[in-house]
């Protein structure tokens, strides 16, 4: 059940006890404007919405041989399909409309209609390789490589009719104590259901790209990129090969009169070969590492890329000879590992107080180390509830002469540092914040340690 409110300028009836048809005293006639409305049937229900179109087929790839004589080449996209029409909006069941009752009343609404589906896009033309030993024997090729048209969307379908009353208003007298007035109460008609929206038409495909080679000979497939384990490239120099293109404009000029295909095409412009390999000259083993897969990307100039992942360190120099690039590996460490650092104890007092950081990764004999110091301290007791305040009496780079390591292990001498002796006094609120900057060539990578704490 369905309510809906009719704002009005009359007063809204009052509950009364007795209705009648005949009274001794009368009050004015009321419009029951703002009170309870009730519908009588049920609503249609809204159309289904169309299904879209299918997206076209591309066309053929195609490769001919331009040898003298005039050649007719199809690679045209398919077609899209049209969308579907949506249904239209169903009738409502229209019951007949309650008599002489006290509430205004609001007969059933039609059901909208079912939005149209979009057409499919066409798809796009094929793409044409000709190959050629004289240029003016690609004037006896037409190409037709158009992209396929889209297809029409469907039509919205139309809402249902709406039910209607067959009273729009009457009257009801209610008496009390002798006392009568009438109060007045009103039928609205339905609403006829929308029409859908039509669907939007789908779009043209794009016209098939040529490419063209001059030779008679099939053309070698490339691979400018190789992926490979890092023990690969140890065992043997990888191959790679690429084709190169060069991007020109106006290839309708350069066909049959009336050949359709993309304005840009590209023409063959010769072949590169390369080998890339590894070598091996870091002091720690390579067991660890030849899982890792380096990529290497052979580029137009000639020269090969080499990448390792993001989670390895590498440092090492390239060798060039003929068409093999060697990659020595000088050093290498294992990222997540350069940063794997915790305290250590704390010991001593006054010019005796040291610190100590330990490298969990065991990465120290391959990487540079660099510290940097915040020192503070507070004659404020931090377990208090109050904030403390620190005063801060260091804040820089650590002098490598007060930094002493062994194997994995550092100890940083900071009362040897320039600060002074009583901020290291036994029971002296301090706090330390670390900064370790390691790196290995172009790579780095920052870890903070800190700890508040009494002496």
């Amino acid at each position: 059940m369905k309510f809906r409110i009719f704002v009005g300028l009359g007063l809204s009836a009052i509950a009364l006890s007795t209705t009648s048809l005949v009274s001794h005293h009368y009050w004015p006639t009321l419009v029951a404007w703002a009170d309870e409305i009730r519908s009588f049937g049920s609503d249609g229900s809204n159309g289904r919405s169309g299904r879209s179109g299918q997206v076209g087929a591309a066309g053929r790839d195609q490769t001919v041989w331009a040898d003298g004589r005039p050649q007719q080449v199809n690679a045209i996209g398919g077609d899209g399909g049209d969308g579907e029409s949506g249904d239209p909006g169903e009738r409502p069941f229209c019951r007949a409309q309650p008599r002489n009752v006290r509430y205004n009343l609001q007969a059933a609404d039609g059901g909208d209609g079912g939005s149209g589906g979009s057409g499919g896009n066409g798809g796009r033309g094929g793409n044409v390789t000709i190959y050629y030993t004289d240029p003016a024997h690609l004037r006896l090729i037409a190409v037709d490589a158009s992209g396929g048209r889209g297809g029409r969307g469907g039509r919205g379908g139309y809402g249902g009719d709406e039910c209607n009353c067959e009273d729009h208003g009457w009257e009801v007298q209610v008496c009390q104590d002798g006392n009568c007035r009438n109060e007045r109460y009103v039928c609205r008609d339905g609403r006829s259901g929308n029409t859908g929206y039509d669907g939007y038409d789908g779009t043209s495909g794009q016209p098939g790209q040529l490419r063209l080679i001059n030779q008679s000979t099939p053309l070698l497939s490339d691979a400018p990129t190789q992926t490979q384990p890092l023990n690969a490239f140890l065992q043997a120099p990888v191959r790679l090969s690429k084709n190169r293109w060069q991007s020109r404009f106006g290839a309708g000029a350069v066909l049959a009169s009336g050949s359709i295909v993309a304005n840009e095409y590209y023409e063959f412009m010769g072949r590169l070969e390369a080998q890339a390999q590894v070598v091996w000259e870091a002091e720690r083993s390579q067991s660890p590492f030849l899982s890792f897969a380096p990529t290497v990307t052979l580029e137009d100039s000639g020269e090969l890329q080499m990448i390792f992942p993001d989670s390895l360190w590498i440092e090492g120099r390239t060798e060039q000879t003929g068409e093999l690039t060697t990659y020595v590996v000088t050093h290498v460490v294992r990222a997540d590992e350069v940063t794997n650092l915790s305290w250590g104890r704390q010991t001593g007092r006054g010019s005796d107080f040291a610190i100590t950081v330990i490298d969990l990764g065991q990465e120290t004999e391959f990487v540079d180390t660099q510290f940097k110091l915040v020192y503070s301290t507070s004659e404020d007791d931090p377990r208090d509830n109050r904030r403390a305040r620190y005063r801060k009496h260091f804040d820089g780079i650590v002098p490598a002469e007060v930094i002493t390591r062994d194997n994995n292990r550092f100890v940083i001498a900071l009362g040897e540092m320039a600060i002074n002796d009583r901020y290291f006094q036994r029971g002296t609120y301090a706090r330390v914040e670390l900064q370790v900057v390691r790196s290995l060539g172009e790579n780095s990578a920052e870890r903070t340690l800190s700890w508040e704490e009494r002496l």
